[in-house]
């Protein structure tokens, strides 16, 4: 698993946006809201960047 950085997550909706969309993709992943980090398997962390930027969060990898 790799980590990804997503600064501007604020709130439980904001875990809930996350996991849907990642969901929808088929994409497994771990998020921590206190951390502002999203975890996710090393194959798909550039298309998680993608889903994160397409969803209004600015995303980095950690």
């Amino acid at each position: 698993m790799r980590l990804i950085k997503a600064e501007d997550m604020h709130c439980q909706m904001c875990v809930e946006r996350i996991e849907k969309a990642m969901d929808k993709a088929g994409l497994r992943c771990e998020i921590s809201l206190e951390d502002k980090t999203v975890a996710v398997e090393d194959l798909h962390v550039e298309e998680a960047i993608e889903i994160l930027d397409d969803l209004g969060f600015e995303a980095m990898e950690a």
